[in-house]
């Protein structure tokens, strides 16, 4: 009678003892691993049927990152015999004597063998353990006119990060992989996309570890609706669903209540997130002597990915993302309407990025590649609680105006989301473009005015010449009443928007930061446009700019007031005095230069 009482207290002991140390009763340890134990694994090779395949222990891999061990193995059966290690086989487990050992993650590139790279499930699940709040994310706030003040938009070159989105850096360094044991790449179902645009990002796809493939993503496996997501099933995490579909899929490692651990290496490494994770089925396997790959469909999303980390991702069944509504607008150069709706991902990273691969496919998928050609770009943005947010940009560009276009598009985007205020909710996005194909360029070359003097009220007339690149010039002729000021010298200043604005970040006002969300929409709304003239009628006067609004013009007692040690950190003096600007109608042209003219005020 006492045996059965034993057994049960030697069983309690060894379960608290395994909770004690962290090491789940069905895991097996790494430290009890030897070379040639064999096992099982589980993996998908066609639809959604999950099929075994046999595995042997080579060794134990120590350090292979900071504080980071790898299971070494061999991999067999009649299909990896054929495709050995493949993209999409991340997080596919193995186990001992039914007890889970880890996931297949990593794999050596042209190897005529399937050899891979095991990455332990104890880490896997640890690094997940949640802190008991979120941390906030914390983000420098910027001036808003670097928005127009980035090389993106100014033409001369492009930023580390927009390089990275837009899939245009130059080429990469080439990197021996041979010999070398990498982590397995993700296939990235695309449907929807244009060979040009694929082939421009990627470069930079595949540097994120993701092996681009066309034509697969959408909404093709309905038929998975009874099928469960369990370990060795094949998972899609969604970045965009719509018109355009862009998944990436992995293998699920391990299932605990609604948790699920799948890939066993990082997706992006973007950490807490919040992507729609589906259910995916498996059209084939296509052998290669490089990387073979799984090409999959996914089915509608049932959870969230809410991490992502050194180890893997971790998701949430039953948990749903919110994602962005999207539409695209393009008039094309031969004035048709082309419309594409979709939804992206809400990330800081992730989502910039997206928004320029889409906008950049939809532009070349009706507009030249090659050549000339000017685009018009308005990006509208609500956001929950606060004025519409509007953006504004023209590319003329003989080489990749495609690219900058769609980059203009993301950047009030990007701009948002690294604010660093936590209150923001994207309600949708609405990017409207207008093609022409030919350049249509106009640079300020000088400005003529009718007098050196005038009286408030009177009329100043001025005559500004446009050259464009064929070296023809126009003329375009303003009157500008002169404002109720005081005798002395008052400037004009002739410009177009993106040039005034960078003009205004390199003085005094590039002090502005945003203290709201709402003054960070007015500034967006504010920034000024570069395919019209503005006209500035200002004089160099000392002011101030307190909690990010500017007060010029302040009476010489406030100013001392203001500039005092008792508000030292509040207020940012600034230099000039603008009493009237202009804003003329657009242009047809993608305006650039500024010129400064000086007409004497009498009393």
């Amino acid at each position: 009678m006492r045996f059965p009482l034993r057994g049960a207290a030697i069983a309690a002991f060894l379960f608290l003892s395994s909770q004690l140390y962290g090491q789940s009763a069905s895991f097996y340890p790494l430290e009890k691993l030897q070379p040639g134990q064999k096992g099982y694994g589980k993996t998908v090779f066609q639809n959604a049927t999950i099929e075994r395949f046999d595995f042997e222990i080579l060794g134990v891999l120590r350090n292979v990152g900071p504080k980071q061990d790898m299971i070494l193995a061999r991999l067999y059966n009649e299909k990896l015999a054929q495709t050995g290690v493949f993209a999409g086989m991340s997080g596919s487990p193995v186990y001992i004597e039914d007890r889970l050992v880890g996931a297949v993650a990593y794999a050596f590139p042209f190897a005529k063998e399937a050899i891979a790279g095991i990455t332990p499930i104890q880490p896997i699940v640890d690094i997940f353990k949640e802190l008991p709040k979120r941390s906030p994310n914390v983000v420098a706030r910027l001036n808003p006119r670097s928005l127009l003040e980035s090389p993106v938009l100014s033409g001369s070159g492009l930023p580390v990060h927009a390089q990275t989105m837009a899939g245009i850096s130059a080429d990469l360094p080439g990197i021996e992989t041979r010999g070398q044991l990498m982590q397995i790449a993700t296939p990235l179902a695309l449907s929807g996309f244009s060979p040009e645009a694929i082939y421009q990002f990627t470069p930079q796809l595949r540097a994120l570890g993701l092996e681009p493939v066309r034509g697969l993503g959408g909404q093709g496996a309905a038929d998975l609706k009874d099928t469960p997501l369990e370990a060795g099933s094949t998972v899609a995490v969604q970045l965009v669903r719509g018109d355009m579909d862009v998944s990436a899929t992995g293998t699920v490692t391990h299932v605990s209540g609604n948790r699920l651990y799948a890939f066993g290496h990082p997706f992006l490494s973007i950490g807490y997130t919040d992507l729609p994770m589906s259910k995916a089925s498996v059209l084939a396997i296509i052998p290669s002597l490089m990387n073979s790959m799984k090409i999959a469909t996914t089915a509608s999303a049932v959870g969230t990915i809410r991490q992502d980390r050194a180890t893997g991702i971790m998701g949430l069944t039953g948990e749903y993302a919110k994602m962005i509504p999207v539409k695209l607008k393009l008039r094309t150069s031969r004035n048709e309407e082309r419309e594409y709706s979709y939804e992206v991902v809400n990330d800081t990273f992730l989502t910039p990025f997206l928004m320029t691969f889409t906008v950049q496919n939809g532009i070349v998928s009706s507009e030249r590649a090659i050549g000339g050609q000017t685009l018009r770009v308005k990006c509208s943005i609500a956001i929950k609680g606060q004025p519409e947010v509007i953006f504004e940009n023209s590319v003329s560009d003989r080489a990749s105006s495609s690219v900058i276009a769609a980059l203009a598009a993301s950047a009030p985007v990007q701009f948002l989301l690294t604010s660093g205020f936590e209150n923001l909710v994207f309600e949708k996005i609405n990017i409207e473009v207008n093609a022409i194909e030919q350049t249509q360029e106009a640079k300020i070359e000088k400005i003529w005015q009718d007098k050196l003097e005038a009286k408030p009220g009177e009329e100043v007339k001025l005559s500004v010449f446009l050259r464009k690149p064929n070296g023809e010039t126009l003329v375009e002729k303003y009157p500008i009443r002169i404002p109720d000021v005081g005798p002395g010298v008052l400037k004009i200043l002739v410009g177009d928007g993106q040039t005034i604005e960078q003009s205004d970040v390199e003085s005094e006002l590039d002090e502005f930061i945003p203290a709201s969300l709402g003054q960070l929409v007015r500034a967006i709304n504010n920034l000024k446009k570069n395919d019209r003239l503005y006209i500035r009628l200002y004089r160099d006067q000392s002011g101030a700019v307190i909690e990010g609004e500017a007060l010029p013009d302040l009476p010489p007692s406030l100013l001392a007031l203001y500039r005092s040690e008792k508000t030292s950190g509040d207020v940012k003096s600034i230099n000039k005095v603008i009493y009237i600007e202009h804003e003329l109608p657009p242009t047809e042209f993608v305006l650039s230069g500024q010129k400064v003219i000086r007409v004497r005020v009498k009393s």
